[in-house]
């Protein structure tokens, strides 16, 4: 785990738990719980197309993404991978396997330069026992990874490729500034996505062609402008 990158030793405990802070999962513990953590806790930069773990890798830790994304892939029989997840800033991973001792089940690279904390789970649990609101945290994040995973399999089994393509891109919409449109920022390339959704990316090219001569969407690079909700949201019934 994480053996593409070089170790920042933790004499950096102040930047650390300034780091930790900023996670969804620890953001509201203690000054002295955040600081224990951060003191027995590892900072690593991962470069771009590096991996931060590999499916069969021990996972000791819990890794927390203090900058920089990553993506979340299965491996395929042939070699090949199929990405399952993006995770972002404030997010962590390795939850269920580091708290059951059990290897990393995935592949998990960086998109781009990224800082990763490792959080060992002997602290954790000690937290679990003396502080009610990270337990409240942890069932949280546990519980949003599962019902993040119920999605995602009942996407796959009871969507088509349209409508898999128009409920992501209605996840990501934001207010425009234009009375009833939003704006869709991909955080990552559209083979990427493309990818995630289990389309090929000449199939999601011709669906956002599709889209946009229907009226739903507008579409530049990255930035998709979501015109019609309500037309975005029927596509593919």
């Amino acid at each position: 785990m994480l053996n593409t990158a070089a170790d920042v030793p933790g004499q950096n405990d102040r930047a650390t738990e300034r780091l930790l802070r900023r996670t969804i999962l620890f953001a509201n513990l203690a000054p002295a719980h955040i600081g224990n953590l951060a003191a027995l806790s590892r900072s690593q930069t991962v470069r771009r197309g590096s991996a931060i773990c590999r499916q069969g890798d021990p996972m000791p830790a819990v890794l927390a993404l203090a900058y920089g994304s990553a993506m979340v892939a299965l491996r395929r029989p042939d070699g090949g991978r199929r990405t399952v997840r993006f995770i972002g800033p404030r997010e962590c991973f390795g939850l269920a396997p580091a708290l059951h001792n059990r290897p990393c089940p995935v592949d998990v690279i960086a998109l781009a330069d990224s800082l990763v904390i490792s959080v060992p789970v002997p602290p954790l649990l000690r937290l679990l026992g003396v502080d009610p609101g990270f337990t409240r945290a942890l069932l949280r994040e546990l519980s949003n990874n599962y019902l993040a995973l119920l999605e995602e399999l009942q996407q796959s089994v009871q969507k088509n490729a349209v409508q898999r393509l128009a409920s992501y891109l209605a996840s990501l919409a934001e207010p425009n500034g234009t009375p009833h449109t939003w704006i869709a920022r991909l955080p990552v390339s559209k083979t990427l996505l493309a990818d995630r959704l289990g389309i090929t990316k000449e199939t999601m090219s011709r669906l956002l062609r599709e889209l946009m001569s229907q009226g739903a969407i507008e579409v530049a690079r990255r930035d998709i402008t979501i015109l019609d909700r309500n037309l975005l949201a029927s596509a593919g019934r």
